[in-house]
């Protein structure tokens, strides 16, 4: 931007110096033209006063002599004095005596006029002569002055004064404008085009003015304040760009969020929404902003959001639950987060609602997963015992009582195994619908596991005898309804149950208590036959107590070194040894050698049952590669080690049985493993695959207890087996004409077709081993041969078939 020079600063203060300058010395000169005509004035006066007095004694003594000619003279001498215009004497009798005129100076001139104007005074002056013989009169001297020429004198001075006061005043102004243009107007255009080009956004490196002075302060203030309005300036429109951008993502963040978006006032009425709050509700926009939320919830009023809404404050994240109804009218549950924000200075509460039924169908089958059997639909042990727990208390409380019925059914692994777990399953599904038809509806009922179905009865009587004949009439009842037989797929099977019943409360026992003597009871059923009930008494007790403690023992017996083994010799037709069984006993401290029976069901419900069983077989294997080195007869062929299901179906059985074999270089062809039918009905595929892989290590397998299962047979012929050992059961008693003959002539002719050697265990008489041999079983096992014995004893009875050799 350029300026007239009329408009500079530097201008605009000389002309006001200039201006300010005359009109001050206008008036100083106005006031010294004063004073100089006053001055003037006096000192005219005073002059012709002395003039006059110069001649005033010759005046006289004209006068006093009547010297016509000297008076003349001074007439004439007064008249050249350029201020006296005119002169006259006259005596003391009035006659004039002299008189000397002459013409004034310029009368008609400018400052003639001028100064007349401003300098006026008397012209006529008379002084008295004193003449001391004269007593007529006063003799005088008359003067007049000559005006125009002290009026154009004193003019000419003012004149001469004003002008050269004003020439004064312009130079004084000149100056002043040069300095105001050097030192102010010059540094501010150099400022003005500096600030030009700043707001142009040219980069000036150097500053306009670098003086040390008021304006050099002004410039630096100015840079520095340009510089942070610059970096202001970046800042803002960086925050504008980001904004920008923020704003974009969050619409954009907003339109396509996972959750339904709300943007309310304080009284709950809708303003905005995003895309999903218009999907899940199944309304267009319009149909959505400008009403209540409440209109679109299940759970709450008008009344209660607005005022849920108003108790929001800026620091709080409020979270609720509701359910939404859509354009269909169906409700949904949703998870709603509330906060309040403020845009223009107004206050809104923006909602993020997130539907939650997948979440509520989880949390369902989660509550349904931990407290409801998965099989059934009935409760499980937590929920049961949760329940018995709230029973004790209550019971405490009211003084009455009630029962567990622990309830297991009868040999259903028997059905399981020989028709498979999906007809267990579906028979495990029925029973508990013919529990659920016979209880009272007070009663829960709950699936432990397998087949085990508890009962609880919660207020079954009064008193402990009220409360155990109502427990035994519902047990009757359950004992009766399953009596009749189940129709499943095809299959008519009979099941028959067995139950415990313990009562409570008891003091000082808890739920666990209850459900452990009602367990006790119910063990007490199964020694006495099975398909009935009883009550939990301390003798029951006693024996789970027995339990328990063979369970602890079990645990210190390997590591004390309490376990031996024994071995059952086997024998062929011929009375040579061929092979023996591997049997487990224990060296109790206290009781002595226990046999397997009174402790293997433990360690198997214990779980410790693989952790002997390894030992079990590494400790056989050892023992048979140093019989192998210090020799064993031909007719020896293998020895017989019986693996229990759990250790078989360990992930690292074959590894280590292969490393055992390797540590102890026996070949495999002088292993057998005596397995069970359960173990492969239940776990087939897995078995069958570990066989195959030993079978080719040359280890042979047998099937223990044969006979005892219901479907093994259509398993043989997939299966990598070799001998069928027949249970003790068909063998103890058995004669020519027997039904027991008849079913081990099936199965000794059904091996002999599959190829499969059998050995018949339990042959204690000679009329049982006769009767075997006539149907066809060429080796055998038991006590008519030899009981089971130490390894020392069963060496010696090797060495004596060496001997013969």
């Amino acid at each position: 931007m350029t300026f007239k020079f009329r408009h500079r600063i530097a201008f605009k203060q000389a002309r006001a110096v200039l201006a300010i300058s005359l009109v001050l010395g206008l008036i100083s000169t106005g006031v010294q033209i004063y004073l100089d005509l006053q001055q003037e004035k006096r000192s005219s006066i005073a002059g012709i006063e002395r003039f006059l007095a110069l001649h005033e004694d010759t005046a006289t003594r004209a006068v006093y002599n009547l010297n016509y000619v000297q008076a003349g003279e001074v007439t004439s001498t007064l008249i050249s004095h350029p201020e006296i215009s005119q002169a006259e004497l006259v005596d003391d009798f009035g006659d004039r005596m002299s008189r000397h005129k002459r013409a004034l100076s310029s009368p008609y001139s400018f400052l003639t006029q001028v100064g007349g104007y401003f300098f006026k005074f008397d012209t006529h002056f008379e002084r008295d002569l004193k003449v001391e013989t004269s007593r007529t009169g006063v003799a005088k001297l008359i003067i007049e002055l000559d005006s125009s020429y002290i009026a154009h004198n004193f003019a000419f001075r003012a004149a001469t004064g004003l002008l050269f006061g004003l020439l004064y005043n312009v130079v004084l102004a000149f100056v002043f404008l040069l300095f105001f243009y050097r030192y102010l107007s010059r540094p501010v255009v150099d400022i003005l085009a500096w600030v030009n080009q700043l707001r142009k956004g040219e980069h000036c490196e150097q500053l306009p003015y670098s003086g040390k002075d008021e304006i050099g302060e002004l410039v630096n203030s100015f840079a520095a304040l340009w510089d942070d309005r610059k970096k202001m300036t970046d800042q803002l429109n960086n925050t504008i760009c980001e904004l920008s951008k923020s704003e974009h993502f969050s619409r954009t963040l907003m339109e396509n969020a996972g959750d339904a978006m709300f943007l309310c006032h304080l009284d709950a009425s809708v303003i905005e929404v995003n895309k999903q709050a218009m999907d899940t509700l199944g309304l267009r926009k319009e149909q959505i902003v400008g009403k209540k939320l409440a209109r679109f919830s299940e759970r709450y009023t008008e009344e209660e959001l607005e005022e849920l809404f108003q108790s929001i404050t800026d620091t709080d994240v409020c979270t609720f639950e509701d359910l939404q109804t859509n354009r269909e009218k169906k409700t949904f549950p949703v998870e709603a987060r509330c906060i309040r924000i403020s845009l223009n200075d107004e206050l809104y509460i923006l909602i993020l609602a997130r539907d939650i039924t997948v979440r509520k169908e989880a949390e369902q089958q989660i509550f349904e997963l931990a407290f409801f059997d998965t099989l059934t639909g009935l409760a499980n042990r937590r929920l049961f015992v949760d329940r018995l727990s709230s029973s004790l208390e209550l019971h405490y409380a009211n003084e009455s009582s009630g029962a567990v019925l622990y309830m297991d059914l009868d040999r259903f692994k028997t059905i399981n195994d020989s028709l498979g777990h999906g007809i267990g399953d579906k028979l495990l599904c029925a029973i508990a619908l013919r529990l659920s038809e016979v209880l009272p509806t007070e009663a829960t009922c709950a699936r432990f596991g397998g087949d085990e179905f508890v009962v609880l009865l919660p207020e079954a009587g009064t008193s402990d005898i009220t409360c155990a004949e109502a427990a035994a009439h519902v047990s009757k009842k359950i004992i009766e309804h399953m009596g009749s037989p189940f129709h499943i797929d095809g299959h008519l099977l009979y099941c028959t149950i067995s139950i415990g019943i313990a009562i409570f409360p008891i003091k000082d026992h808890s739920a666990q208590d209850i459900l452990r003597h009602a367990d006790t009871a119910l063990y007490r059923v199964k020694a006495l036959g099975r398909n009935s009930f009883q009550f939990y008494d301390p003798e029951m007790q006693s024996t789970a107590q027995e339990r328990l403690q063979i369970e602890k023992g079990l645990h210190q017996a390997q590591a004390n070194q309490e376990f031996v083994l024994w071995f059952q010799p086997q024998f062929c037709k011929e009375g040579n040894v061929i092979g023996a069984e591997v049997l487990l006993r224990w060296n109790h401290p206290e009781k002595g050698l226990v046999l397997p029976g009174d402790f293997i069901n433990v360690a198997e419900e214990s779980g410790q049952i693989a952790e002997i069983g390894q030992w079990v077989l590494e400790r056989s294997l050892k023992q048979l590669s140093l019989w192998k080195e210090q020799g064993l007869p031909e007719s020896f062929r293998r020895l017989a080690i019986n693996i229990s299901p759990l250790q078989f179906m360990q992930v690292d059985f074959v590894e280590r049985l292969i490393g055992y074999l390797e540590q102890t270089q026996l070949p495999g062809n002088m292993v057998e493993l005596e397995i069970t039918e359960n173990m492969l009905l239940n776990n087939f595929e897995v078995a069958s695959r570990k066989m195959s892989i030993l079978k080719q290590r040359g280890i042979s397998f047998a099937i223990d207890d044969f006979g005892t299962g219901y479907s093994s047979l259509r398993y043989l012929r997939y299966l990598p087996l070799d001998i069928l050992k027949i249970d003790r059961s068909f063998v103890t008693g058995l004669g020519p004409s027997s039904e027991e003959a008849a079913i081990i002539e099936v199965i000794i002719a059904m091996a002999d077709r599959l190829g499969l050697l059998v050995i018949a265990e339990g042959v204690e008489t000679e009329k049982e081993r006769d009767t075997l041999l006539q149907l066809g079983c060429h080796s055998f096992q038991g006590y008519l041969y030899s009981k089971p014995v130490p390894a020392a004893q069963l060496y010696a009875l090797l060495e004596k078939e060496l001997d013969l050799i």
